[in-house]
């Protein structure tokens, strides 16, 4: 059973990873332009049913991540690595000023659906490949029960919070500047950078236990 300092450091851990990669406010501008034509009832539906799929979606894969791994025989320092280069890989573009995860098809479709909470909004937008990877990985990384009840409740405060800066951007989308939300969204891109150089570290040492 872990101790208290562990529970804290994997919460710590879970939350700053979880957090970065969701990027609420990163992706109000997104769920507003989707979103945008609709009411202001429908719009805040739309956002609290989008968080929900997404939650339920992420929480899943994260439990059943080490029945995923042990069905493909994949260890978990490979796991750490292939996931570490795949939560980088949004970090730097978060820092580039990437705007939306969705490509240019896709934000064309979204803009046509009468509603967008399943997908694009659920998932990919609020669940996607990063998304899942991270929540798999700190699934393999949990060494209790305890921790896996951690990583769902922070998954479930973090997408509480996402649907919270989503109703406040829908009533208050005109307060809210464009700069302000860019300025967060890379900060958020710089931790995730630095998180996945970190999980790709300790993936190595998992496969050579001298690497520094």
């Amino acid at each position: 059973m872990p101790n208290h300092m562990d529970l804290v450091s994997y919460c710590l851990l879970a939350f700053a990873s979880l957090f970065a990669m969701l990027s609420p406010l990163g992706t109000v501008p997104a769920f507003l332009a989707i979103t945008e034509g609709g009411s202001e009832n429908a719009r805040i539906s739309m956002a609290r049913r989008a968080c929900i799929i997404a939650f339920v979606v992420m929480s899943t894969f994260s439990l059943l991540g080490s029945r995923i791994l042990n069905s493909f025989q994949v260890g978990i320092p490979a796991l750490q690595i292939a996931g570490g280069l795949v939560i980088l890989r949004v970090g730097l573009e978060m820092l580039g000023g990437a705007r939306s995860r969705l490509s240019a098809e896709e934000r064309a479709e979204a803009i046509e659906k009468d509603d967008v909470a399943i997908t694009p909004l659920g998932v990919p937008m609020l669940c996607g490949p990063g998304t899942l990877t991270a929540g798999i990985v700190l699934e393999s990384q949990a060494t209790g029960a305890i921790q896996l009840v951690a990583l769902v409740s922070i998954a479930a405060t973090i997408y509480a919070a996402t649907f919270a800066l989503m109703w406040i951007a829908v009533r208050y989308s005109a307060f809210l500047g464009q700069i302000t939300l860019r300025v967060v969204a890379r900060l958020m891109g710089l931790l995730l950078a630095a998180i996945a150089v970190q999980i790709i570290l300790n993936g190595l040492r998992g496969v050579i236990p001298d690497f520094v």
